[in-house]
């Protein structure tokens, strides 16, 4: 065994060192470790390179960083500390650039490379180490690449090591997943910051208010030299940042040096912005969130913080990723501030009040929950697995989006029904973009093939170009208008990446010249089938997976009577989402190449201008009816099914889903939470959606009309709908009431936090039961009561003799020796008859007033 503990660690000073020794003793006798070391301990650079200066790794070393910044800054950082360039014993990898060698050990790459290695090589040939940085910010290519990385391990791997890295082990469940991992904490190097709030008045600009706080700090601080240093300001975007630097640029002073920090940046602008500032300057750095972790900016001693992201958000009635400007949660908030103190004491200001700082997320939801899932979906199909669950997620993904995500992949034909890759979908997966992009150049190129028609497989690849394209200039919604720019500069070459992937011959310029609305239509409505869209008059337009849209009124494809739409973006405020990119479609195509999207279908349903149920066989392409004829005839089975579509379409709103139905779901997600070892329903509102056939259907025998399925009991429903086993199991671990020593029955009520859909989810932290009794009633109880086998303690909502509430606690026992004296104080006076001891652990309980309750 390597000795390590009088290994010479000397090139950093940096906390990490203290515990190097405990790791590489770990890196020889395990093959999991979890290590939790704050930002600033050193441990994306100097453990890597004591890894490689141990000699105990033989093989190589993957270091997976969230952000492509900080991928190639510290390849570039650790290399010089091994005077060496960067490429040589240390390298990078990342989309579309890599500097590695054949003698490259330690490899520093974005995450959904190693998806894509282990994807192509499973058991990971070469590589003994996996390194996953920054794990707590939840990217989901980590959480993937993790989840696969663990099961090479298991099952193909034992030798190879994975270690996970997090600033932070709360909320993070890593040792779920890596039950036999050996945790090792490190000290983080943090000095004194300085938090301040500066909230900003209600009627001020929060981007003129930002650029007033920097430029009057920096400049009263260029006059105190004890205040002197570089500033780091956090802001949501690219928009935002170019702003900021328009309004500020004039208000600094001249030996102050305005940077600005993002993913789209040259490396050279992104060096000169990490750089410490020339001798006698000092810096503005205006930054995304790729500054919060990783990267070591140098010479920062302030920071302001805006307190926005941009945050992606998924919504499944749409179908598409809703881009929203969104508060930073605490967690985030904390990294931020730290930031100025990694080299000396610091100050950070925060422009919102202490008070809006309690009430932000705790951590920052994971990505999984918000994200898009279609690539996803098809990474676990490639794998062989046919539900996510298969994997080993830290956190589990939202099933109504996973379920599209496997119903977009059959109806781009990578999938079959049972979820199993297609040959189409092999190749999908190996162009490494979006299924749909995917979807359109592979069919485009066997379509170009048969009908010798080269350029309409480089139109897709000019398509393709101009989706994947950001910050596109705003020339209308015509896709066709952006064709020029998609041969030119970076977009050109981005063209010509995927004519050389595609092996496609011809010249690009041509296929531009030889372009036509009918062709783009065509190869867009292989990308987006479900985005086909009809005009609906003054409404806009309906997309074929029922969501509507619009369109500026000022754009010509208004007036276009079909459409198939490449992006589109939900309107705050508005019903329709806004369309961005799209193309005129003739209709001929849906009945010609497209034809195989239209299908023919028995359909029951209610009417609500008459009033009565109908039957009709429809022509449908997807929620477009196309053609539909009436059937006179209308059975039992079409009424039931009709009454279904209804509660689909309009929501469970429509049943009788009272107060006891709502308790019912969540005590139901919370054992599912708690109590895992059965196998709970999913009881949320989505989930009651899916599985509707199987708890309302079979009661809607004698229903025949709208007032009758109001009627039904739900909360019966659902509970016929569990198996006795588990109805016990539930009263057992989520009693409604609780029997106090007065035989009175205190009710319980649950709560849970809600989605910015108003859906309810599990989260420990936020998760409470609430009992709710009079005070006399809870005398002689020493602590308060634990549901669920002790993983949850309840909150007594404590009542006065008129049941007024009194106190919140979910401590009684430190309520009692503390708050109680107060209540006692002012109760005594109030309810002179009611019993208020002293010592009221040891009191018995009582529901009658002095003169009743025996023995007083």
């Amino acid at each position: 065994m390597t000795d390590v503990t009088n290994m010479t660690l000397s090139a950093f000073d940096v906390p990490i060192t203290t515990v190097l020794p405990e790791i590489l003793q770990a890196v020889q006798s395990v093959n999991q470790i979890i290590l939790q070391a704050p930002t600033g301990a050193g441990k994306s650079t100097a453990l890597p390179l004591a890894l490689l200066q141990s000699g105990l790794i033989k093989g190589k070393i993957l270091m997976l960083e969230p952000r492509r910044v900080a991928t190639r800054n510290i390849a570039k950082f650790i290399a010089k500390q091994l005077q060496q360039p960067v490429g040589q014993q240390v390298g990078y990898r990342v989309r579309g650039d890599s500097q590695v060698s054949a003698n490259t050990q330690l490899e520093v790459v974005t995450e959904g490379i190693l998806t894509r290695m282990i994807q192509d090589d499973p058991e990971l040939a070469g590589v003994d180490m996996i390194i996953f940085d920054e794990i707590h910010e939840r990217h989901l290519p980590t959480d993937i690449g993790l989840a696969l990385a663990l099961e090479v391990q298991s099952s193909l791997r034992d030798d190879l090591i994975i270690l996970a890295m997090s600033a932070t082990l709360s909320a993070l469940p890593l040792q779920d997943i890596m039950p036999n991992a050996q945790v090792v904490f490190s000290d983080g190097r943090s000095f004194p910051v300085d938090v301040e709030y500066v909230p900003m008045g209600a009627a001020t600009d929060w981007l003129s208010h930002m650029a007033k706080v920097i430029a009057e700090w920096m400049n009263i601080s260029n006059s105190h030299s004890r205040e002197r240093g570089s500033l780091l300001a956090f802001l949501p975007g690219k928009g935002e940042i170019n702003r900021l630097a328009a309004i500020l640029a004039p208000k600094l002073a001249d030996n102050i040096l305005l940077c600005t920090l993002y993913g789209d940046l040259s490396p050279a602008e992104q060096d000169k912005a990490i750089q410490v500032a020339p001798v006698g300057w000092r810096k503005v750095v205006l930054a995304t969130n790729v500054a919060e972790s990783s990267l070591t900016i140098e010479g920062i001693t302030m920071v302001v913080d805006s307190g926005y992201q941009r945050s992606a958000s998924f919504n499944p009635k749409t179908g598409v990723s809703k881009l929203s400007l969104a508060r930073i949660s605490q967690s985030s908030a904390i990294q931020r501030s730290g930031r100025a103190g990694r080299l000396s004491a610091g100050k950070a200001l925060r422009l919102w009040s202490q008070e809006e700082q309690g009430r932000l997320l705790q951590v920052t939801q994971p990505e999984i929950v918000l994200s898009e899932l279609t690539s996803v979906a098809l990474d676990c199909a490639c794998w062989g697995a046919q539900k996510f669950s298969d994997l080993a997620l830290l956190t589990p993904a939202p099933k109504v989006n996973e379920q599209l995500a496997w119903q977009l992949l059959q109806q781009l034909e990578l999938v079959d029904k049972n979820r199993k890759l297609t040959m189409l979908g092999r190749e999908a997966h190996h162009l490494g973009c979006h299924p749909r992009l995917a979807h359109m150049l592979l069919q485009a190129k066997v379509l170009s093939q048969i009908n010798t028609t080269p350029h309409f497989a480089l139109l897709a690849c000019l398509l393709a170009t101009i989706v994947e394209a950001r910050g596109l200039p705003a020339k209308g919604a015509d896709i066709s208008g952006y064709l020029s720019m998609a041969i030119q500069g970076q977009m050109g070459q981005q063209a010509k990446v995927w004519q050389k992937k595609m092996s496609l011959q011809g010249d690009l310029k041509q296929a531009l010249s030889g372009a036509n609305d009918y062709d783009i239509a065509h190869l867009l409505g292989l990308a987006y089938p479900d985005r086909i869209a009809k005009a609906r008059g003054k409404l806009g337009f309906l997309l074929s997976n029922g969501t509507g849209v619009t369109l500026d009124p000022q754009d010509p494809l208004c007036h276009a009577p079909w459409l198939v739409v490449a992006d589109f973006q939900e309107t705050q405020g508005r019903n329709a989402g806004r369309v961005y990119l799209a193309c005129a479609l003739d209709e001929r195509l849906i009945n010609d190449e497209l034809a195989h999207l239209v299908t023919t279908q028995r359909v029951s349903g209610w009417d609500d201008i008459k009033g009565r149920f109908f039957a009709e066989t429809q022509m449908q392409l997807g929620s477009i009816v196309l053609k539909s004829v009436t059937d006179n005839s209308i059975s039992a089975d079409d009424i039931r099914s009709a009454l279904v579509a209804l509660v689909r379409q309009k929501g469970l709103s429509i049943l009788n889903m009272d107060d006891n139905v709502k308790q019912l779901q969540l005590r139901v997600i919370m054992a599912s939470c708690l109590s895992e070892h059965l196998a709970w329903p999913d009881y949320s509102d989505e989930g009651l959606m899916d599985s509707i056939e199987k708890w309302l259907t079979p009661y809607l025998t004698d229903v025949r009309n709208l007032a009758q399925l109001a009627k039904l009991d739900c909360n019966k429903l659902l509970l016929n709908h569990l198996s006795w086993e588990l109805q016990q199991a539930l009263n057992d671990v989520a009693p409604t009431r609780w029997l106090m020593a007065t035989g009175t029955y205190a009710p319980i009520r649950y709560q849970l936090p809600v989605d910015e859909h108003g859906q309810a989810y599990f989260e420990h932290q936020q998760a409470r039961a609430f009992l709710s009794v009079r005070l006399q009633e809870a005398l002689g109880m020493a602590q308060s009561p634990r549901l669920f086998n002790g993983k949850l303690t309840v909150t007594m909502e404590l009542l006065s003799p008129a049941q007024r509430p009194l106190a919140t606690t979910a401590d009684l026992a430190s309520f009692w020796q503390g708050p109680y004296t107060e209540v006692k104080k002012e109760m005594r006076g109030r309810y002179p008859k009611h019993l208020w001891p002293d010592d009221p652990v040891n009191t018995t309980a009582t529901k009658f007033t002095k003169k009743k309750t025996p023995g007083l």
